[in-house]
């Protein structure tokens, strides 16, 4: 046998494994590594419900030797129950192999054990022991196959030698090298991590294969490698075009751009947080800006430390043609006024309070007179021929339209509104519908009707067909309850449990393929599962990314192929509709804690825009065929954290995809 893992936690630090020790929600859209030794190892999971917490896995000592414990136990409720603590390695096994550990339980009240044939957090299969009995189980979503069920003594605080054989067509189990159970399954390539829902202690984690077979998983990893190379060498590598110097008005991601008589403008917004943590920012600076770095003009005072730059969540302000004047106008609220300024100058045009809230009934835990403003859109409710009405909320609860003049003119308050409404025409009679969360309201505030979901809240919403000369759909990643598909009438097309769904987009990412691809990303328990859809919501690919701020944001690359960004990091990528990185970034110092993807100067191939606290790189396809055809995306006034994203061709929808 040859050891592909010897694994005794020695060369580790006796200190928690590496995690986000905020348990925050940054990692939704922003990519940062989490400082500190992992090994070979990650943590896939990550957890709202662990706020205040310490981490889950530890590295301690008897004085001997080192081990790695379990160290949450199982705190998890609701709709996360089936979420257990669980580190993996790294890198996948291609051929059949041999696991050797050995572990201690702490309690005997859930499950504790080894995971194998590893895909995500939620498709794997596991051996897991508690009183009573030691099971071998599939994992696939929530849904929990037992194949094997041995009843047994397990005892706490008693080490056991497990060796698991994984062949071809069958997996064996020996405890303390006496055999315990063997189950048919097919062999997938896939990893080998631990899964525990208890305090639990493992001694070392080794890997062997035979001779025979330490050879075929080397020659299977080359091929995967040829074959991703491959794929990679028919894309142009990307070239950087332009840095600019952010000063000290740098931020996360809080980004507008806008391209306005022929120059571009971005403005970066900068917060300060109030009473709770992301629940009530001020926006505390807002800074307009070239393509040279020339600033135009800035509110409030810019601090680009972290505390005012990285959230979880929108702030207030847009880019739009307000007054329909022909000009660009931007909205922004700060300090419980709302203000509409001039682009080229931030002259103030027009100014005015938001809602008042204080002693309002339907308003829960908000400690201001006035509306602290969660987000904000435009929309036409009026018949005006142009969006000149604002939309307004707080977080979660309320929605008010307002005029022209920032008069209400309705109010929502029903289920909870998610972070961002989609706003159109969706019925073609002139004035604009909105989706709040689970609800579609008519231009008068009336719910028109509401889809059969009431927990959790909705990330993000694309309106747009998913095949050609189709009818559009909206498409919803609500968070626990999945990535959801409902027609025109709100009647359910096709339901999908991919975990926690938080971003979607929808593009041409497979042009051999009929309709459009959709491609989601799951968070809160499951944060680095991505899945690829059909037009038919049938699952094409899934994989489990290392990395977080996984926006899958698509863009035409090179005026031919439609691509999807993952982020901007290393280790990240843009990738094709079966996952696969094709192409990546250079090692050449990027920024890379935020990204957006934007047709800067106007020639239908898009860029990518990198930046931090510090600087802003952007990049773009080194060669490319400017496209003979137009696209239809999300509208340019209405950006957010909280949007899906959609790449559609225009002509598509009367003569069909090719």
């Amino acid at each position: 046998m040859k050891y592909l893992y010897q694994e005794d936690f020695q060369d580790f630090p006796l200190t928690e494994f590496p995690y986000d020790k905020d348990h925050s929600a940054l990692g939704e859209y922003h990519t940062f590594v989490i400082p500190g030794y992992s090994g070979n190892f990650y943590d896939p999971i990550s957890l709202h419900q662990w706020r205040s917490k310490d981490g889950s896995w530890l590295i301690t000592s008897d004085g001997k030797k080192k081990y790695l414990e379990q160290n949450r136990a199982d705190e998890v409720t609701g709709a996360f129950l089936n979420v257990y603590s669980t580190l993996v390695l790294k890198e996948a096994i291609y051929a059949p192999y041999q696991i050797e550990c050995e572990l201690s339980l702490f309690s005997l009240e859930n499950y504790g054990g080894i995971t194998f044939l590893y895909q995500t957090s939620r498709n794997l299969y596991a051996l897991l022991f508690k009183e009573g009995e030691i099971l071998l189980v599939k994992r696939y979503d929530e849904e929990f196959i037992t194949l094997k069920k041995v009843t047994y003594a397990v005892k706490a605080l008693t080490n056991y030698q497990v060796k698991i054989i994984v062949d071809l067509a069958e997996v064996s189990v020996f405890l303390n090298d006496t055999f315990l159970l063997k189950t048919k399954i097919m062999f997938r390539v896939g990893k080998v991590g631990f899964m525990s829902k208890v305090c639990a202690r493992y001694s070392y984690l080794n890997i062997a294969l035979t001779e025979t077979n330490f050879a075929k998983h080397l020659e299977q990893k080359e091929v995967e490698n040829q074959r991703l190379k491959a794929k990679q060498n028919k894309y142009s590598p990307l070239k950087l075009i332009h840095k600019i110097n952010l000063g000290d008005f740098g931020s996360g991601r809080q980004l507008r751009i806008a391209r306005y008589q022929n120059e571009v403008y971005f403005l970066l917004a900068q917060h300060q947080k109030r009473v709770m943590r992301d629940s009530f920012a001020r926006l505390s600076s807002l800074t307009c800006f070239k393509l040279d770095g020339q600033v135009m003009w800035q509110k409030g005072l810019a601090c680009n430390d972290a505390s005012h730059t990285l959230i979880s969540c929108d702030l207030p302000f847009q880019v739009t043609d307000f007054n329909n004047d022909g000009k660009l106008e931007v909205i922004y609220s700060m300090d419980f006024k709302i203000y509409v300024v001039d682009l080229l100058t931030g002259q103030v045009i027009k100014e005015g309070f938001p809602p008042v809230i204080y002693k309002d009934e339907l308003v829960k835990n908000e400690p201001f007179y006035y509306l602290n403003l969660d987000g904000l859109r435009v929309a036409d409710f009026e018949g005006l021929g142009y969006q000149g009405d604002l939309v307004v909320k707080d977080r979660y609860q309320n929605v008010w339209a307002l005029n022209n003049d920032l008069e209400i003119l309705w109010r929502y308050h029903h289920k909870n509104t998610g972070h961002f409404p989609y706003v159109g025409d969706f019925n073609n009679d002139g004035l604009d519908e909105i989706l709040i969360g689970y609800d579609y309201v008519d231009s008068k505030g009336q719910i028109i009707w509401s889809a059969p979901y009431n927990s959790d809240h909705t990330d993000e919403i694309i309106f747009c067909e998913l095949e050609p000369s189709g009818s559009p759909y909206f498409i919803l990643a609500s968070g626990n309850e999945g990535m959801n598909i409902l027609d025109v009438n709100g009647q359910v097309y096709k339901h999908n449990e991919i975990g926690h769904a938080q971003r979607i987009s929808v593009a041409d990412y497979d042009s051999k393929r009929y309709g459009y691809e959709i491609i989601a990303t799951a968070f809160w328990g499951s944060p680095g599962i991505t899945r690829s859809y059909d037009y038919q919501a049938n699952i094409i690919a899934e994989k489990e990314f290392m990395t977080n701020g996984n926006l899958v944001a698509p863009l035409l690359y090179d005026g031919i192929n439609s691509l999807c960004l993952l982020n901007a990091s290393l280790e990240g990528g843009i990738m094709d509709s079966d996952l696969d990185i094709v192409v990546k970034f250079p090692a050449d110092g990027h920024p890379d804690l935020c990204s957006e993807v934007f047709d800067i100067d106007g020639d239908g191939i898009d860029e990518i825009i990198c930046w931090d606290q510090k600087e802003m790189w952007i990049y773009k396809a080194e060669k490319y065929t400017l496209p003979q055809t137009k696209y239809k995306r999300y509208p340019e006034n209405a950006f957010s954290n909280y949007r899906g994203e959609f790449l559609i061709k225009v002509e598509d929808k009367e003569n069909g995809k090719n």
